[in-house]
């Protein structure tokens, strides 16, 4: 597992800036799209929902801001504020809990020294959790950004960690 550190990229999300969000819904078809499309958007640009971009997307597609606010805080992973650079989702669900996630996420807060939805700047890691990642057999799963790995052991999570913050 300590081989994929180099397969694994790291976020560059842009600084939030309305005049930037702005600019990037100018183009955006509404007619061809969601909200949930615009919201993915901002947040794989931004890395987060800024409260700044309610109103603005409230206005574009003719909703309130607090229809808007009810779709960001219903999906859970839309998230409110900017992550690490790398953000790791330990998966929750029933198949890797049987397996050890349940361990493996206490050793790795622990580690980290923080909880889900939080952030430790040191590291620049977001500790988040996910429930499935489809991938049941290979069970412990987790995910750092876009790569999945399985069958994860602490240990060599940690070490895995550890080699991505000194990067």
């Amino acid at each position: 597992m300590l081989d994929t550190v180099n397969t694994i990229t790291k976020n560059h999300f842009q600084d939030w800036h309305q005049d930037e969000a702005t600019s990037l819904l100018l183009d955006f078809d509404i007619d061809d799209n969601t909200i949930l499309d615009a919201l993915h958007l901002c947040q794989n640009t931004f890395g987060y929902i800024d409260k700044e971009l309610i109103p603005l997307l409230a206005k574009i597609f003719n909703l309130s801001r607090a229809e808007v606010q009810g779709v960001v805080s219903f999906y859970p992973d839309f998230r409110e504020q900017k992550p690490g650079a790398y953000i790791l989702k330990i998966c929750q669900a029933e198949s890797c809990q049987a397996l050890g996630s349940d361990k493996l996420t206490a050793d790795i807060k622990k580690f980290l020294d923080l909880d889900f939805h939080q952030t430790n700047s040191e590291a620049d890691i977001t500790l988040e959790p996910v429930y499935c990642l489809g991938n049941c057999s290979c069970s412990p799963n987790v995910m750092i950004n876009s790569r999945i790995l399985s069958r994860v052991e602490s240990e060599k999570l940690k070490q895995l960690l550890q080699q991505l913050g000194n990067t």
